[in-house]
């Protein structure tokens, strides 16, 4: 079409204006059928790592992130299930939890006897109230309503780091002049029943809250 023609529709050449604006603007954004498929990628990109959420299928889900030798995460995870049972009406497997440990709380992941082999009631200042002396044994894996073993009963799940695993392996070689595959594989298979190892807690919290999981830290 020539100026004089264009002249003479101004109303056709502006819509022709507009359309070409529009296929411009438009030209690098994905139509929505691309980014149905991409969005049916992102909700399928699950790992082997991710297999412990896969049981998890409650309306309320909720990760406890541990940093402390302390019962306090089974604390908080057994009043947030009590809650929602008692005060909300939940009914079995619709609330569920999550304890993340890493950090000093990772001792809490591991048997007496690896208790007594590393020393780990000194090195996280946990007393053994019986004999007021240093724990030799996990005072949080069983025998009260906060222990570790009475939890997992409830459904909780127990996460570790193999992070912090590794660095705790490194720093228990150098101390003991061991080598560090050695201390690694040993801690590595001292962990009590049920407790699950992720490769990194961060990644695991970071996937988890992508997955709709709310996170608290303790």
């Amino acid at each position: 079409m020539n100026d004089v023609s264009q002249l003479r529709h101004p109303r056709r050449h502006f819509i022709a204006r507009i359309t070409a604006a529009a296929a411009a603007l438009f030209a690098g954004i994905p139509s929505i059928a691309n980014a149905a498929d991409e969005d049916a990628f992102r909700d399928g990109d699950d790992s082997q790592h991710d297999a412990w959420m896969k049981g998890l299928k409650g309306k309320h889900r909720q990760i406890f992130h541990d940093l402390a030798a302390r019962d306090q995460a089974m604390l908080m995870a057994s009043n947030y299930l009590d809650a929602y049972t008692e005060e909300f009406g939940a009914k079995p497997g619709e609330a569920n939890a999550v304890i993340g440990i890493h950090g000093p709380a990772l001792s809490m992941g591991f048997t007496d006897a690896a208790w007594a082999k590393y020393s780990f009631g000194k090195a996280n200042n946990v007393v053994d109230p019986a004999t007021k002396e240093p724990a030799v044994k996990n005072l949080f894996a069983t025998g009260g309503n906060l222990s570790i073993d009475t939890l997992q009963k409830r459904g909780v799940l127990f996460l570790m780091c193999n992070t912090a695993l590794r660095l705790r392996s490194r720093a228990l070689a150098a101390e003991r002049g061991e080598t560090y595959d050695a201390v690694y594989q040993d801690l590595k298979a001292s962990r009590l029943p049920g407790t699950i190892l992720v490769p990194a807690l961060v990644v695991a919290i970071n996937r988890a809250q992508e997955k709709g999981f709310t996170y608290v830290r303790v």
